[in-house]
């Protein structure tokens, strides 16, 4: 099949065209850019048709067109053929070539001979170059997925999880195929520009591929705000509109560069805005005067005057003691003007006596690091039934230490960024 395939293929100047019934084919390639590097790293090729008339046939018709699975093949493996041609015409100095394969023929490919190997060495092409993407399809069952999967992966080339997150998406197989990338669909992305919730746990989402031993690339980032998500979620590798629409030839790898880097001074700009010390500055210096107080030995949260002014400052909740085991000692202190109470949705969880919260990230940050004020993520509060944030610091008392916790409304702070004359106005009323 490889000689009859390289026939369908021809040169015209510096580039590879195919033939396939009455359509002409050609690559186009677009730029995949690690976010780090600042620069190109691989290219995606994407299959271009065009008809006798001119007009384009998009890849969904030219892939109806083929009449059995031996035309599926057939046409699949001509794509390939032609892409690898293109990219070794187009001297891409290194960096990787990201190949689709339909999902019917990772399934059935192997019955009609192997093919890819062959294809790789007459090119001479390094497999290692080459990114194998496998869509999430109902027809990959995992032993043919593996079996798949198995024959890329010894030859030597990377494997890559394509459209994550939409149709078929399964955690499992990440754990199971162990992929080295995974290309997030770009509807997670889209969610994220308009949904908060989503936008907050994509970096989680990112984290946990990264621990499953993966890149994570984004796919369809058109928009700078949608850029900026990808930055935001630690993001490996990013691809859209934004950085660099397909081409025929290959898009300079440093062409790029000046657009990533804007994109890191916004982030480290947001990430300074968005530091605790620099958006609760006011919550933060009450902390610490209030920690100045528990030193001296003060336990009745009620009584101090530095509790009060804490509780006064805009989006306060509640201000409580934990000891280093986890375990809250004594009340919580409410605030006079509370955000939410969470009803009888999660009474189960309402009574704190004898729980220990010695995993919550406000009690380990406290305890691990220095004597500083530590801010957590949002998370979801079963004393109010919203979002919250805690302020936590450490203290030292008799021979263990203490901890005193502030909870402040997140959804409340978010809808209404704090401003001095809030503070002001809060602390006059004391």
């Amino acid at each position: 099949m490889l000689d009859q395939i390289l026939s369908k293929i021809r040169l015209e100047g510096d580039h590879a065209l195919g033939h396939h019934q009455n359509v002409e084919l050609s690559s186009a390639f677009q730029a995949i850019v690690s976010l780090p590097h600042q620069r190109a790293v691989g290219y995606e090729a994407l299959i271009r048709g065009r008809a006798p008339d001119g007009s384009a046939v998009a890849p969904p018709r030219l892939f109806e067109s083929a009449k059995s699975l031996q035309d599926l093949v057939y046409l699949d493996r001509l794509c390939r053929a032609l892409h690898l041609q293109n990219f070794k015409l187009a001297d891409s100095r290194g960096n990787w070539l990201f190949l689709n394969i339909a999902p019917e023929v990772i399934v059935h490919g192997w019955r009609f001979g192997f093919f890819f190997a062959e294809l790789l060495d007459l090119m001479d092409i390094r497999p290692e170059r080459v990114v194998i993407e496998i869509m999430e399809s109902p027809l990959l069952e995992e032993r043919q997925l593996n079996r798949s999967v198995d024959f890329y992966r010894e030859l030597g080339c990377l494997i890559a999880i394509d459209d994550f997150g939409a149709g078929h998406s399964n955690f499992q197989r990440i754990w199971r195929i162990k992929p080295h990338i995974v290309k997030l669909d770009q509807s997670i992305v889209r969610h994220a520009v308009n949904n908060p919730v989503a936008r907050r746990m994509l970096p989680n989402i990112v984290a946990t591929l990264h621990e499953a031993g993966s890149l994570v690339l984004i796919e369809g980032v058109e928009t700078h705000e949608e850029a900026m998500i990808a930055m935001h979620a630690n993001i490996d590798l990013v691809q859209g509109y934004y950085f660099g629409t397909p081409r025929m030839g290959m898009q300079d790898a440093e062409e790029v560069r000046p657009v990533v880097a804007e994109l890191f001074g916004q982030y480290a700009l947001d990430i300074a805005k968005r530091s605790g010390r620099s958006r609760y500055p006011h919550h933060i210096q009450a902390m610490l005067v209030a920690k100045q107080a528990l030193q001296t030995g003060a336990e009745d949260l009620e009584s101090l005057d530095c509790i009060r002014q804490l509780l006064a400052l805009p989006g306060a909740d509640r201000c409580y003691l934990l000891g280093s085991d986890g375990v809250q000692i004594g009340g919580s202190v409410l605030a006079d003007h509370r955000y939410g109470t969470a009803s009888g949705r999660f009474a189960p969880l309402a009574a704190g006596n004898r729980a220990s919260w010695l995993r919550r990230p406000y009690l380990l940050r406290a305890l691990q690091g220095s004597e500083d004020v530590h801010l957590t993520r949002p998370y979801l509060s079963v004393a109010t039934g919203r979002l919250c944030v805690t302020l936590s610091v450490a203290y030292p008392f008799g021979g263990s230490p203490r901890i005193l916790c502030y909870d402040l409304d997140h959804e409340t702070l978010e809808a209404a960024p704090i401003d001095d004359a809030m503070v002001i106005e809060s602390a006059a009323a004391l």
